[in-house]
């Protein structure tokens, strides 16, 4: 078997003769229709009241809540779609905003913002969200676990806020998308921190990472449940969710208030992207290629839903190009000295969440020998604890000398999960 794996925007081949490939990706939807069809009926059939149109009537000012370019959701196909209805609501385009939920990440150029969101029409803006930028946020409320809340002032002034998002797996915060693009979407940098925080009780000696605070888990989830009561204070009118199938395309929509889509696109994940496997001594794990392995933040994502998969001692390839770095300066001083102590002591004294992805990080090297072919420098993939590797085909020669016709579990991207976490 030739294997293919995405790598930055190429592909990465290798023979895999004399081993056995077991091959761990989405379930294959064979009903899905073409995407247009999908966002008709999402915008026209809400699971429950008006439809987009019929909503958006009457209205003055709208907001249009769309993710950045690491949570694509094919937005020059499905943002047409949805202005078409603004517009023939009555909402000129000089008053509607296409308002990107940047979250923490900062924001990008003005040539990928266009890449990101398509041709517009003319009148309609784009404004990216900045987490640090205090005049752009306002007061938006305080939760009952006393965490107050700024939102970017362009969703809280609006009288119609339809927001765009793909629903998948999150490997603390249960799911991405749905009230995420809310909160931390336009949120603020600092109570994004405090909320994400929660993923780890540093109160516990050791301090630990909270044992609800996993994929597809959103009960008893502490991050989970304070972000959706956060994304509740201004919650969307109409949310607009789809759902990813094998080939990274979405196969499934549904289109209404965010408290009955978003609960319908998780069940929808769960059984598309959760599957029986493992568990396996020889692994290999690519992050899917750009953008989902532009940097180590988003690609980490992947090693970790593969590592679930793995037993330990596993020995793990792990493909991510990270022609974007490391994907925050924030995760710099957690990089300088990544061991787990450390990187707790540095937590408990100020919780920045690419620590936390940077602990998440170092626990896999402790416990699987991971071999990361990647365009990071060698020395920091060293010092993260994995063996700096560039050819494929070397570690599958010497997995046939050591083990012949051994199994090899790869994942070439989407992620997916083990079936009930």
């Amino acid at each position: 078997m030739i294997l293919r794996l995405r790598y930055g925007t190429s592909l990465l081949t290798a023979n895999l003769r004399g081993l056995r490939c077991q091959e761990l990706k989405p379930r294959t939807t064979h009903t899905a229709l073409p995407l247009s069809e999908l966002v008709r009926s999402a915008l026209e059939q809400p699971l429950t009241g008006l439809p987009l149109a019929a909503l958006a009537a009457g209205r003055q000012r709208a907001v249009v809540l769309v993710p950045d370019a690491t949570r694509s959701a094919s937005l020059p196909d499905v943002l047409p779609a949805v202005l078409e209805r603004l517009a023939s609501a009555g909402i000129p385009s000089e008053s509607t905003t296409v308002l990107v939920a940047c979250g923490t990440h900062p924001p990008v150029s003005a040539s990928e913002v266009s890449a990101l969101v398509g041709l517009l029409p003319p009148g309609v803006a784009i404004v990216q969200h900045n987490a640090h930028d205090g005049l752009a946020l306002y007061p938006a409320g305080t939760l009952p676990t006393g965490l107050p809340v700024r939102l970017n002032r362009l969703l809280l002034e609006a009288d119609l806020v339809v927001a765009i998002s793909k629903v998948q797996h999150h490997y603390f915060a249960g799911f991405g998308g749905g009230p995420k693009l809310v909160f931390p979407g336009v949120a603020g940098y600092e109570e994004v921190q405090i909320n994400h925080g929660r993923v780890l009780d540093l109160a516990a000696t050791p301090p630990q990472r909270h044992p609800a605070c996993e994929p597809g888990r959103l009960a008893g989830n502490p991050v989970a449940e304070e972000i959706a009561v956060a994304a509740a204070l201004r919650p969307p009118d109409y949310a607009l969710l789809l759902v990813d199938g094998a080939e990274g395309k979405p196969v499934w929509s549904a289109g209404g208030p965010l408290e009955a889509a978003f609960p319908a696109a998780c069940e929808r994940a769960r059984a598309l992207f959760e599957v029986e496997g493992g568990p396996f001594d020889r692994i290999v794990v690519s992050a899917g290629g750009a953008p989902r392995d532009h940097t180590l933040i988003q690609a980490h994502k992947a090693l970790d839903a593969a590592c679930r998969f793995a037993r330990s001692g596993a020995e793990v390839v792990f493909v991510s190009a990270c022609a974007g770095g490391t994907g925050s300066p924030a995760m710099e001083p957690f990089l300088a000295d990544p061991r787990p102590e450390r990187i707790l002591a540095m937590l408990a004294e100020h919780y920045v969440q690419y620590g936390h992805t940077t602990l998440r990080l170092v626990e896999k090297t402790a416990r699987f020998r991971i071999t990361m072919i990647s365009a990071l420098p060698t020395e920091l993939v060293a010092r993260l604890g994995m063996t700096p590797g560039g050819d494929l085909a070397a570690v599958f020669d010497r997995w046939r000398a050591e083990a012949p016709g051994a199994t090899v579990a790869v994942f070439p991207g989407p992620p997916v999960y083990p079936v009930g976490g």
